[in-house]
């Protein structure tokens, strides 16, 4: 009998992280920040879509580092200086933010494989 592929499992749970890190960052951003007040009050659709669109290419690239995920940030944004009711200042403070998450998606992810040794390591014990 042939053996399945872990390969697909793998990419699947790397999705996933991806994932859960970006949506991880974007709650951080609209409550768990120092300025979260401020920041659901200047939220606009235009820029949840922006935000929507980085955490899609995120979740498609899987896996990545802080480069790219800056890059990925910068051309979003770029694509969103042309729509009307969007200032400079906004798209600015936009792009600060959303580069700012890396930081906290980054910690995000290291809390969950801690969570996971931890737990490897209660269940050895008992």
């Amino acid at each position: 009998m042939a053996k399945k592929s872990n390969n697909s499992s793998v990419g699947a749970v790397s999705v996933g992280v991806a994932a859960a890190a970006a949506t991880a960052a974007a709650a951080y951003w609209l409550y768990g920040a120092k300025n979260a007040a401020k920041h659901r009050k200047l939220a606009r659709s235009w820029m949840f879509k922006a935000r929507a669109e980085v955490l899609e290419a995120v979740e498609k690239l899987g896996d990545i580092d802080k480069q790219t995920y800056l890059d990925i940030v910068d051309k979003v944004v770029k694509r969103y200086s042309s729509v009307s009711g969007a200032t400079s200042a906004e798209l600015m403070q936009m792009a600060k933010d959303l580069k700012a998450a890396w930081q906290h998606m980054q910690s995000s992810k290291t809390a969950k494989k801690v969570k996971k040794t931890v737990k490897k390591a209660v269940k050895k014990v008992s």
